[in-house]
């Protein structure tokens, strides 16, 4: 993993350490992989993908509930260019991947370089599976914002391989398309190979990035924003490859009109838990959440009241429970999610019934990042 030299680094943010754990290395084929497995070796896997920007850490404490008191194997990895795993270089190639039909010159064939597309991290997810040892594995996948496209991205690409599924605000639905984004549409082959040179420091001051986080997930406290804030300034100013690594991953993947995609893994009868905030402004509950919630015939949304965006940070005392109920639901129970009312009813009561049960094992040292 390539990183800046203190004087390369601005000098406001030359304090700002790393602020990820070690945890364990995977050599896959872009790169070093840092990620942690967690639990009984014979336990049911929960594969966690983080969203945008973020890292394995936003399901630390999750994996520990889970493997704890669930008896769930949980995997939690940074995703490429994340974290601390491996940034690798942007495949520029205006194709869908690099071939000898290019032309000579084509700014992706000097080594190996990322498409950073959902069937990139479908593939990265794949890869780290079969090298920890999980190839046979049937898992059950975990994802927030951007980690839930991927998730879907994975079960359509693999769907023998996947049992269940729970979605945190996934993204592929927000509502509005900002201007910046027809920028970047039209200008990418220009802007992603220059991102890590016109990176304005003023953009993350840690006041104003302070208010905008607060804007989008109130109550959240100081040490959280602190924590979240280093963790981007590590990335953008210090670890190289990030910026680029951003920006291709704003301008291929589809964050407006995912209803393919979601259609697709929908009509599997496999059981989907989408879990959203109630005060999510990104991607509004009455506009995006009953959309997506449409397209599962054995799907079932919960919101979580007073929660924004980030409800796993927001309310965790409240979604972890949830989440480890809908995990062990009998088998009986998951075949009642389906489209008659009746069925609905009933495994929603089961799900209650279970969630009233784990609540009180809720751990007091839950802190989301």
């Amino acid at each position: 993993m390539r990183c800046r030299s203190e004087t390369q680094v601005p000098r406001c943010f030359r304090t700002v350490k790393c602020p990820y754990p070690t945890a364990s290395t995977a050599h896959l084929l872009y790169g070093v992989v840092n990620y942690s497995l967690l639990g009984p070796e014979d336990g049911e896997v929960v594969v966690c993908f983080h969203g945008l920007n973020g890292s394995r850490l936003l399901f630390q404490d999750t994996a520990v509930y889970l493997s704890r008191y669930g008896g769930f194997r949980v995997l939690t990895f940074d995703l490429y260019g994340h974290g601390l795993s491996n940034a690798p270089p942007v495949d520029l190639c205006p194709r869908r991947s690099c071939s000898s039909s290019c032309r000579p010159g084509c700014l992706s064939c000097s080594g190996v370089r990322a498409r950073y597309d959902l069937d990139f991290f479908a593939e990265q997810t794949k890869d780290l599976l079969d090298y920890i040892g999980l190839a046979s594995a049937r898992v059950n996948l975990f994802g927030f914002s951007l980690g839930g496209a991927i998730a879907m991205a994975f079960a359509r690409r693999y769907p023998a391989r996947v049992a269940r599924i729970i979605a945190v605000s996934p993204c592929g639905f927000i509502p509005r398309v900002p201007p910046m984004y027809y920028v970047l549409r039209a200008c990418w082959c220009c802007l992603i190979p220059l991102a890590p040179h016109i990176l304005c420091t003023c953009w993350y001051k840690k006041e104003r990035f302070a208010r905008s986080v607060r804007a989008e997930n109130q109550g959240m406290e100081d040490q959280s924003v602190h924590n979240l804030w280093s963790r981007f300034v590590w990335q953008l100013f210090v670890k190289r490859g990030v910026a680029s690594a951003t920006l291709a991953i704003c301008q291929r993947v589809n964050w407006f009109d995912l209803s393919q995609l979601f259609e697709d893994v929908g009509r599997h009868p496999r059981p989907v838990l989408l879990i959203w905030g109630e005060r999510d402004n990104l991607n509004p509950v009455a506009s995006v959440a009953k959309k997506v919630a449409g397209y599962f015939t054995h799907g079932k949304l919960l919101v979580i009241p007073r929660a924004g965006h980030i409800a796993l940070c927001d309310k965790p005392a409240e979604v972890i429970p949830k989440v480890l109920g809908f995990l062990q639901l009998p088998e009986d129970s998951r075949r009642a999610l389906c489209h008659h009312r009746s069925e609905r009813l009933a495994f929603s009561q089961s799900l209650s019934d279970i969630e009233n049960e784990v609540h009180r094992f809720t751990p007091t040292y839950l802190s989301f990042y």
